[in-house]
């Protein structure tokens, strides 16, 4: 089987569609939206959100299991917490899945983006989970947080604890990416470089040119949401509580807010 796997490599149903990230980007605009997803004063931004992370648990899913085979000779243990995690975004999938029957949607309503998938691509494990677990994991912890708001402010309670349970595990996934980041590079200044290098590029991306901030911040906006009126946070917060948890320091917090999307792994 073939090492480090191209995205149109992967295997999809004939009639899903995954589409590059450029080319969403460049449909989006040619519609008059913003370039990076839905946002939330669009019609179906609910639903959007929740495929893409769909989408997402599913591209983890097989990043982890494509990590295993990428680098079969890395420790039993790093191997062991990957098989773990690859158990963990399979249920996610699964939960995710039944959210969108629940909100009327279903898994390929919507184009699948191959942006998750193109951060995967490091040819050394510690760059691997120093991208994808603090990044990108990182990232969904933003993401899970404020649907978690957006589902008490709806008083929706399926999608509020459905997506705090799944927010539970992407904590602990940070914190195996900052262990396995250290560990494997324990001793090797420069192949610690590189890893932290590729997940600053990939922080980088999702700053969104440094239009982050925090919840506190942020600025707010009216939606109709599933028959409520509702007010949601403009744009993607940084989830500071739950970055805390995940072993995230206030430094590093704090680059992002302020839109470095720098990092520096504890």
């Amino acid at each position: 089987m073939q090492r480090m796997i191209a995205v149109d490599k992967l295997a999809r149903p004939e009639d899903h569609i995954l589409v590059p990230a450029e080319r969403s980007r460049k449909a989006r605009v040619e519609q008059g939206l913003t370039p990076n997803g839905a946002m939330p004063y669009e019609e179906d931004f609910l639903k959007a959100r929740l495929h893409g992370i769909c989408a997402g648990e599913f591209q983890a899913m097989e990043a982890a299991g494509r990590t295993l085979f990428d680098f079969p000779d890395s420790p039993w243990e790093f191997q062991l917490d990957m098989a773990r995690q690859v158990w963990d975004e399979s249920r996610h999938a699964e939960i995710y899945m039944k959210l969108l029957d629940y909100t009327g949607s279903f898994y390929g309503e919507f184009p699948e983006s191959e942006v998750l998938w193109s951060c995967t691509q490091a040819e050394d494990p510690a760059a691997r989970v120093a991208g994808i677990n603090r990044g990108l994991e990182g990232l969904a912890c933003d993401v899970f947080e404020q649907l978690i708001r957006l589902a008490q402010n709806m008083g929706d309670e399926v999608i509020e604890r459905s997506v705090d349970y799944v927010l539970a595990d992407e904590i602990t996934h940070v914190r195996m990416g900052s262990k396995w980041m250290r560990k494997l590079t324990e001793g090797d200044p420069e192949r610690f470089k590189k890893a932290q290098d590729f997940q600053n590029n990939i922080d980088e991306l999702f700053s969104f040119g440094g239009t982050r901030t925090t919840v506190e911040r942020a600025g707010k906006i009216k939606q109709h949401v599933n028959g409520k009126d509702i007010e949601i946070d403009q744009g993607i917060t940084i989830a500071r509580e739950s970055r805390l948890l995940a072993g995230f320091t206030e430094e590093e917090i704090d680059r992002l807010v302020k839109g470095f999307g720098k990092s520096q792994a504890y």
